[in-house]
């Protein structure tokens, strides 16, 4: 779990770096890099964590649709840094200090996101289903590990993420110690919301609906959350909204290196 979460920071830094050192033409091939993160999330929420999140509980919906409400939420806070939007202005003003509401909305973000990466706490709350004889036939722990397709959607969409933020930052002359104080802060989240859910699961406390019921939930929130950030990059990035060749090729290929990973 440490490991997953450093490798999800490291990704953040390296988002951030990529901007200091390119500067705006980190930019330029942005709404690609988006269009295909955004087709590999799509395809890993219908090819896996759906199935994994309704084997465990129907009511897994239910958490779908809140989790897509809390993105609504949260993107209306941050101006859709999530998906690549930056904004230098506001009412037709030039920022000039930090949208702190938007940093605070994309940590919260990441935070959610990424609980259901805790390695061994799923793979445990599983086994303890398994045991009870609820379900046979769940396949978790395999999604778990760095490198797997879950991190890997999650660090496809957090390094462009990274990039911009720090783009936003660098635009309203936020020190260097301000910059990379705040994006490794941003990075850290997924750590955290690991720990919570581990926390949770191994608290011993009573969950309603029991541990897979937790799971279910928990993962129904994530696809809300991930599910409408996919849809919105993939028919917001670029101008116009519209498919071009190369939006079309990197989406194509997104989604057919989802299936190869997960099937």
């Amino acid at each position: 779990m440490i490991l997953t979460g450093l490798s999800l920071l490291l990704v953040a830094l390296v988002g951030g770096l990529i901007l200091e050192l390119l500067g705006e033409k980190a930019m330029n091939n942005l709404p690609i890099f988006l269009a295909f993160g955004g087709a590999f999330i799509m395809g890993l929420i219908f090819l896996h964590l759906v199935p994994e999140a309704f084997s465990f509980s129907s009511n897994a919906g239910i958490f779908v649709l809140l989790g897509f409400l809390v993105q609504i939420f949260l993107e209306y806070i941050s101006k859709g840094l999530e998906h690549g939007h930056v904004h230098h202005s506001k009412h037709g003003k030039v920022l000039k200090v930090l949208p702190w509401a938007a940093i605070f909305s994309l940590c919260i973000h990441a935070f959610l996101e990424s609980m259901p990466l805790a390695e061994g706490a799923v793979a445990d709350a599983a086994h303890q289903v398994n045991k009870m004889g609820a379900h046979t036939h769940i396949h978790v722990d395999g999604s778990m590990a760095i490198g797997s397709a879950l991190f890997m959607g999650l660090a496809i969409h957090k390094l462009p993420v990274a990039l911009v933020l720090m783009g936003l930052m660098k635009s309203i002359k936020s020190s260097l110690l301000v910059r990379w104080g705040l994006l490794s802060m941003f990075g850290l989240m997924p750590l955290f919301g690991m720990y919570f859910y581990d926390a949770i699961l191994h608290s011993g406390m009573s969950l309603p609906g029991g541990v897979g019921g937790f799971i279910s939930a928990t993962q129904g929130l994530v696809i809300g959350i991930l599910l409408h950030v996919a849809t919105t990059v993939l028919f917001e990035s670029g101008e116009g909204h519209h498919f071009n060749a190369k939006k079309l090729t990197a989406t194509l290929i997104g989604i057919g290196l989802a299936y190869i990973t997960i099937a």
